[in-house]
């Protein structure tokens, strides 16, 4: 593929991937899309890259469910030193976690407002992204989190938290409690480890 075609094609998936984000699939026309990214709107020339505007919205989303393996390397203990304290290292896991969510926000708001239209879209966010980024974490948890219980559900209740603290600030444009991510971050972390270490000290069967 031709440079000149890659970018033009990549510049369509970022703005129709912004649009679907800001206004909603059904909402957005192609006409819209060519117009942001810098082609003549309504001339058709996103049919010359993607045979239709779903097409497009699969292009974006598989990009975007590419991307979330960087979170994966945070997990896997690839991503640099090795932090000094479990503490450290779940508040790198937290404050990682809420930049992803940031970085593909587009990608969330989909997920939420539309994919449920797209079945084979929703199965793909599904089980390469969130399953991954579950199994990740359960499996983190596994290895440094001592004498945890239930690794899955622990692993299911640390991502919701920071996906519903996410959401919240990401509909108000802050937290509706004026909870700041810092002391976010912090309560979670706390939480988390007088978990673990209640759970530690009854035992793990």
């Amino acid at each position: 593929m031709p440079d000149a075609t890659r970018r033009t094609r990549d510049r369509l998936i970022d703005e129709g991937m912004r649009l679907f984000g800001a206004k909603g699939y059904a909402a957005t026309s192609v006409s819209e899309i060519e117009a942001a990214a810098g082609l003549s709107g309504g001339s058709g020339s996103l049919y010359r890259h993607f045979p239709s505007k779903q097409a497009l919205l699969t292009a974006g989303i598989r990009r975007d469910v590419e991307a979330g393996e960087q979170l994966a390397v945070h997990l896997s203990d690839g991503s640099g030193e090795a932090p000094e304290s479990l503490r450290e290292a779940l508040v790198i896991i937290a404050v990682a976690g809420l930049r992803r969510l940031e970085a593909e926000a587009d990608f969330n708001r989909i997920l939420i407002r539309d994919l449920r239209a797209f079945p084979d879209l929703l199965e793909l966010a599904r089980t390469e992204e969130i399953a991954r980024i579950h199994a990740a974490m359960a499996e983190w948890l596994r290895r440094h989190g001592g004498g945890t219980r239930d690794p899955e559900a622990t692993a299911a209740a640390v991502i919701s938290s920071i996906s519903h603290f996410w959401l919240l600030r990401d509909v108000f444009g802050e937290h509706p409690a004026a909870v700041s991510e810092d002391r976010f971050v912090a309560a979670l972390v706390d939480m988390l480890l007088a978990v673990l270490s209640a759970q530690d000290r009854q035992g793990n069967p």
